[in-house]
C-alpha cells in the first residue's frame, strides 16, 4: 500500500491554519513566514510547525486546524470517556498512535487523535480493533493527560516489563525442568540488572521535567504506588497502571544506582545526587530515600541549573522594594536575611540579587557556601558544603574570610557557631546574605537571639530581612474578573491599598486547556521588608519582643506579606484564595465570624 500520509488531512491544507489564525490575530505576518519555513525546512505540517515555534496556544491552533480538515475538535476536559471504549483499546495501541476512545456505539468508535490519522493508520486501526473509526482531533496536551488517566503514567512500559519478566519465569522454569542439577536456580524477577526498568523511571523523571515540577514523590502502600508531583506549591497525583507495585523495589534500585548508593541497604535513609541533561539542559534531582511499612518512598528534589530566573526584574518586586533591594546588596557590611519556608524562593531571590551585583559591580569578589550548590552562578566562588568531612558553614567561613571576599552568601544560618562568625564578619567589612527559617521577617531578630547571638551584635550587624512566600499566577489565558469578592476581604485591600472599597478589583483564572483548567500556570512571590533604621537598632539592643517591633515597624511604613499580597490581587497576578491560604493565621478565640465558620 502507498503511504499517502504526506497528503492526509493537515498537510496539503495545512497552509489554512496559518491564513486563519492571521485572521484571528492570532498570528503576525513575520510569525506566519517562519512558520511557512519551519514546514518547509523540516517537512513539517503547518499545526507542528506552530506547536514548535509555540506563537499560538494549542486551542487556537487546533480549532484552525479542524476547519481546515473537516474533523471536529473536541474539549477532552469537557467530554465524557466511555469506559466500554477505554476497555476496547489496549493501552499499548493508544499510546502508539495517540488516541483516546471516546465512546462505542454500533460498532463504531469515536477517538480523539493529537494528529489528524492518515488513511493507513485508520485501515490499520480497523482491522486491530475490528471497529469502525469516528475521528476527532484534541490538544496533545489533553490527549497525553488523558491517556495517563486512563492507563496510568508509563502503562505501555510497565506491560512490556511485566511480560519480559513472565516469559523469563516461563524459562528459568523450562530449564529447571529440562536440567535437574539446575533446578534450584532462582534468578529474582525485577534484580538490580533489570535493564527495562530504565525507560520506566526516566519517564517518570522527564514527566516532571515536562511538569515544571520542584519535587517527585514515590510512596509504596500495600497494594500500590502513589506518584505525586509538586506543581506551583501545590501536590498533584499522577495515575499509574495497577502493576507498577510490583516494580517498586526495581524503580528505587535504579534511583539509588544513579544517584551512586548502597542498593543493598534498605534499612537506613539514604541521600544522594542525580545529574542529568535534559533536552540539553543540566537537571540534578536531590534524592532523599527513608524506609517504611511496606517499602523505601522516595522524594525527589528537582533543582534546575539554568540560569533563567536570575533577573530581579522577574521576581515580582515592586518598583518600590526593587530599589530597597537593590540598594540593600549594594551596601559595603552588614547582614541581610531573607526568610521563609522550604520551597519559597529563598535562594532564587538571593541568586538574583548577587546576578544583578556581579554585572554592575565585577570588581566585587563574591563567595558562596551551600548545601548544596542548587544554581550555578558564573563569576562567583561557589563552596559546597560536606560536613561529613569536617566542612561546615561555620568551618568555610573561617577561611573564607581568609580571602578578602567582598559579599559573603551563607546558604543558611541553622547554628550558634555559623550565626556568630557571619555575624563577626559583617562586623568586619563584609556584606553577608544568608537564609533563616522564621514566619515573618520580624521574628528573625529573636531567632538569632535564640540562638546566643547577644542583641547588641544583633543591632549592630543585622540591617534587613526580607520575609517572601510564593503564591500561583494566574493563567494569562483565562484569565476573568472576579466579581464575588468577600465584604471583608474587599474592605482590607481598600485599606491596604488606599482605594475606596468599590474601586477594589480582583481576578482569577476560569480554567482553560494551558493550565490543564486550574486556573494557575506559574508562581510569584509576595514580600516582607523589616528595615532596621537606629530606633530599631535600639529596639534590638533593649531585648525588644517581636510584637513591639513589628508595631514600630509597621509604623515606619512596613508592608506586611498580606498586604503586598493585595497589591498582587490588585494587579491581576494572583488571587485572593491564593492570598488568603498562603497569609493566614489562626488565631485562638472563642468569637468565629459566621463567614468563617
Amino acid at each position: 500500500m502507498t503511504d499517502i500520509s504526506r497528503t492526509a488531512p493537515g498537510f496539503a491544507l495545512g497552509g489554512d491554519i496559518i491564513e486563519i489564525l492571521i485572521k484571528e490575530k492570532e498570528l503576525t505576518e513575520e510569525q506566519a513566514a517562519q512558520a511557512r519555513s519551519r514546514m518547509r525546512r523540516s517537512q513539517i505540517p503547518a499545526h507542528q510547525a506552530l506547536l514548535e515555534l509555540g506563537y499560538s496556544t494549542q486551542e487556537h491552533i487546533y480549532r484552525a486546524l479542524s476547519q481546515t480538515t473537516g474533523i471536529p475538535f473536541v474539549i477532552l476536559g469537557e467530554t465524557e470517556i466511555a469506559e466500554e471504549a477505554t476497555q476496547k483499546v489496549t493501552p499499548k495501541v493508544a499510546l502508539r498512535y495517540q488516541f483516546v476512545p471516546i465512546s462505542l456505539e454500533r460498532g463504531t468508535l469515536k477517538a480523539a487523535f493529537s494528529t489528524p490519522p492518515s488513511i493507513r493508520d485508520r485501515e490499520t486501526l480497523r482491522l486491530l480493533l475490528g471497529l469502525r473509526l469516528d475521528p476527532v482531533i484534541a490538544t496533545p496536551n489533553e490527549v497525553s493527560n488523558t491517556l495517563k488517566r486512563i492507563y496510568g503514567l508509563g502503562a505501555g512500559k510497565v506491560i512490556q516489563i511485566t511480560q519480559e519478566r513472565k516469559n523469563a519465569q516461563l524459562d528459568t522454569q523450562d530449564n529447571a525442568f529440562n536440567d535437574k542439577e539446575e533446578q534450584n536456580l532462582d534468578i529474582p524477577a525485577g534484580s538490580e540488572e533489570d535493564a527495562s526498568i530504565i525507560p520506566l523511571v526516566n519517564e517518570i523523571i522527564s514527566e516532571a521535567i515536562k511538569q515544571h515540577a520542584t519535587d517527585i514523590h514515590i510512596e509504596p502502600f500495600r497494594d500500590k504506588i502513589r506518584l505525586r508531583y509538586r506543581i506551583d506549591g501545590m501536590l498533584r497525583e499522577t495515575p499509574v497502571p495497577p502493576g507498577m507495585v510490583n516494580l517498586h523495589e526495581a524503580i528505587v534500585s535504579r534511583l539509588k544506582i544513579m544517584a551512586r548508593l548502597n542498593i543493598a541497604e534498605k534499612r537506613l535513609p539514604h541521600d544522594g545526587r542525580i545529574r542529568l541533561i535534559l533536552n540539553n539542559e543540566p537537571t540534578d534531582l536531590r534524592v532523599s530515600i527513608m524506609p517504611t511499612r511496606f517499602g523505601e518512598t522516595i522524594c525527589l528534589r528537582v533543582l534546575a541549573s539554568s540560569s533563567v530566573f536570575l533577573e530581579m526584574e522577574k521576581l515580582g518586586l515592586s518598583k518600590y522594594q526593587m530599589a530597597i533591594l537593590t540598594k540593600l546588596v549594594s551596601l559595603p557590611h552588614g547582614i541581610v536575611l531573607v526568610t521563609g519556608p522550604t520551597g519559597s524562593g529563598k535562594t532564587t531571590t538571593l541568586y538574583a540579587a548577587l546576578a544583578y551585583v556581579r554585572d554592575r559591580n565585577p570588581e566585587r569578589k563574591i563567595i558562596t557556601v551551600e548545601n548544596p550548590v542548587e544554581i550555578e552562578l558564573p563569576g562567583t566562588t561557589q563552596i559546597q558544603m560536606h560536613a561529613e568531612i569536617g566542612l561546615t558553614f561555620a568551618a568555610a567561613l573561617r577561611s573564607i574570610l581568609r580571602h578578602d571576599p567582598d559579599i559573603i552568601l551563607v546558604g543558611e544560618i541553622r547554628d550558634n557557631e555559623t550565626a556568630d562568625i557571619a555575624i563577626q564578619s559583617a562586623l568586619t567589612g563584609h556584606l553577608v546574605l544568608s537564609t533563616l527559617h522564621t514566619n515573618d521577617s520580624v521574628g528573625a531578630v529573636n531567632r538569632l537571639v535564640n540562638m546566643g547571638i547577644e542583641p547588641y551584635l544583633v543591632a549592630a550587624s543585622l540591617v534587613a530581612v526580607l520575609a517572601q512566600r510564593l503564591v500561583r499566577r494566574i493563567c494569562k489565558h483565562c484569565k476573568v474578573e472576579d466579581d464575588e469578592i468577600p465584604r471583608r476581604v474587599r474592605a482590607e485591600m481598600a485599606d491596604t491599598l488606599g482605594e475606596e472599597p468599590e474601586d477594589v478589583k480582583a481576578w482569577k483564572g476560569a480554567g482553560c486547556l494551558e493550565c490543564d483548567q486550574s486556573g494557575y500556570r506559574g508562581r510569584v512571590a509576595i514580600y516582607e521588608f523589616f528595615l532596621l533604621d537606629e530606633e530599631l537598632q535600639d529596639l534590638v539592643a533593649a531585648h525588644a519582643g517581636t510584637s513591639d517591633l513589628r508595631k514600630a515597624a509597621m509604623e515606619r511604613g512596613m508592608k506586611v506579606l498580606r498586604q503586598d499580597g493585595w497589591a498582587k490581587v490588585n494587579q491581576g497576578a494572583t488571587t485572593i484564595e491564593e492570598v488568603q491560604r498562603i497569609t493566614s493565621t489562626f488565631q485562638i478565640s472563642y468569637d468565629i465570624d459566621e463567614d468563617e465558620a
